[in-house]
């Protein structure tokens, strides 16, 4: 007879407690930890830890916090063992299942159920604790197919997939509709963005007012884009990237939403702030030797002048200049010929990113995503070290993100950008006089790449972001 080691010290173990989002599955936080307790009395088992992730889905394990604590706890060596309810507590998500065993394997822990119990220790233990597990992923497949089920009729309905609404709309008992105490502020929002304001002094805006937060607190720099950015404000409806036609009217027009979108997606690509600047084309003049051409002006007998000059310091260059007064009036009569330009021509965007290269970064990401499954087999089956595949995973993973930016800007092109600038151009045309100097220089970034002067001509260059030139004297 094979007699087992009693340790001086009773095994420290910690509770790990998951409550399912899904009603039929879902135990109480309390009846797991009474169960958990009873099992650990029965085998003499010092309780260290009681860890809970309540109300969240077993299938992602990213946002689930506290099991990746206990798990950490085993690999620290301040626990020996993790006790769950069931074994689908701790994931029904077959790969993350492999990967947190096999990481508290060779820390030397283990793994054990409070009402499931299993030696797992031997060969038909862990052949159980398999079946178990894989029926936990078999249900979490069909829980989600159900759920999908569901998705897809509201899409048909155009109907918002999930249960949040934006700020501004409420539910009805046969859709959604416009809060009348919150859209005119929702539309607000746009306008000022539009006309150069950012989050920041929108929200300032707001809490002058003594307006509640979605949150019910006050309004942060954050807080206003959580709102704008959804697309149900303008008759959509969004569902895993994708954005749908809702059944519900919109608060804002599709121009607006168009014009919006292009201008916040240029600020958080560039990081830029809403400009400051006194001249209208900051930042984006530049001499015929290349180099930025900054705004100066003084005030001259009670009397304003400004203009753009070169940034060379080289004396034999010279600082060419040019007056305000002469090159920001070109601005507006560029904008009426982009505009006339853009309503004759089929399509004026290069076609540089076509259908071909959208198949061929697919096809990579693809490639990428298997590279990521046969790497995590490898770890599994212990063929490939900690740090080796840590460092592998972090090249691919890097990859990934770059293909899914390339992959955007491909869908973009082909999705037909000069169609959204057509009317942002028009519309820039139409509404000119209304924007002040800070409106105006957020509205041009967004059309407008660069400004290139040729003094000797008295000319200048207008690029678009497009890639369209013309070629403008005073």
């Amino acid at each position: 007879m094979k007699l087992h080691v009693v340790p001086d010290t009773p095994p420290r173990a910690v509770l790990y407690l998951r409550q399912s989002v899904y009603r039929d599955d879902s135990i109480s936080i309390e009846m797991q930890e009474s169960a958990g307790r009873d099992y650990c009395d029965r085998m003499g088992y010092d309780i260290v830890m009681i860890e809970a992730d309540q109300g969240l889905s077993g299938r992602k394990w990213d946002n689930r916090p506290a099991v990746k604590r206990v798990i950490d706890m085993i690999e620290a060596a301040e626990a020996d063992v993790v006790i769950l309810w069931k074994w689908s507590r701790l994931s029904r998500s077959r790969r993350d299942w492999v990967l947190a065993a096999d990481r508290v394997d060779v820390a030397g822990g283990r793994i054990e159920s409070a009402t499931e119990p299993i030696d797992t220790a031997t060969a038909s233990g862990r052949f159980a604790r398999g079946v178990m597990t894989e029926y936990a992923a078999f249900q979490s497949e069909q829980i989600g197919e159900q759920w999908e089920e569901v998705r897809q009729r509201r899409l048909r309905l155009g109907l918002p997939t999930s249960g949040r609404l934006p700020w501004g709309w409420r539910r009805t008992d046969t859709g959604i509709e416009p809060n009348p105490e919150q859209a005119p502020l929702v539309v607000a929002m746009y306008r000022k963005y539009l006309a150069g304001n950012g989050s920041a002094a929108i929200s300032r805006w707001m809490n002058a007012q003594a307006i509640p937060s979605p949150n019910g607190g006050t309004w942060n720099r954050v807080r206003p884009f959580t709102v704008m950015d959804s697309p149900i404000h303008a008759g959509k409806v969004p569902y895993r990237g994708e954005v749908y036609e809702g059944q519900h009217e919109g608060i804002i027009d599709q121009a607006t939403w168009d014009r919006y979108q292009a201008m916040r997606k240029d600020r958080r690509g560039t990081g830029a702030k809403p400009r400051q600047s006194a001249y209208l084309l900051s930042g984006l003049v530049r001499c015929g030797c290349g180099l930025r051409m900054q705004g100066k002006g003084a005030v001259t007998g009670g009397i304003w002048y400004g203009g753009y000059i070169c940034t060379s310091m080289d004396p034999e260059h010279g600082r060419n200049y040019v007056s305000a007064k002469k090159l920001e009036p070109l601005v507006q009569t560029w904008l009426e010929s982009l505009a006339e330009e853009l309503d004759a021509a089929v399509d004026l965007a290069p076609k540089v990113e076509n259908e071909s290269t959208l198949v061929r970064l697919l096809a990579e990401q693809n490639a990428q995503q298997r590279r990521i499954d046969k790497l995590t087999s490898l770890y599994i089956d212990d063929k490939v070290s900690d740090a080796s595949y840590a460092a592998a995973r972090s090249e691919v993973e890097a990859r990934q993100t770059e293909l899914r930016e390339q992959i955007s800007e491909v869908r973009t092109v082909l999705a037909g950008v000069p169609d959204v600038s057509r009317d942002l151009v028009r519309d820039m045309v139409r509404d000119w006089e209304l924007f002040d100097v800070t409106g105006r220089q957020e509205l041009i970034g967004t059309v407008l790449r660069r400004v290139g002067l040729n003094i000797d001509a008295q000319s200048a260059s207008f690029d678009s972001l497009w890639g369209h030139s013309s070629l403008l004297h005073w």
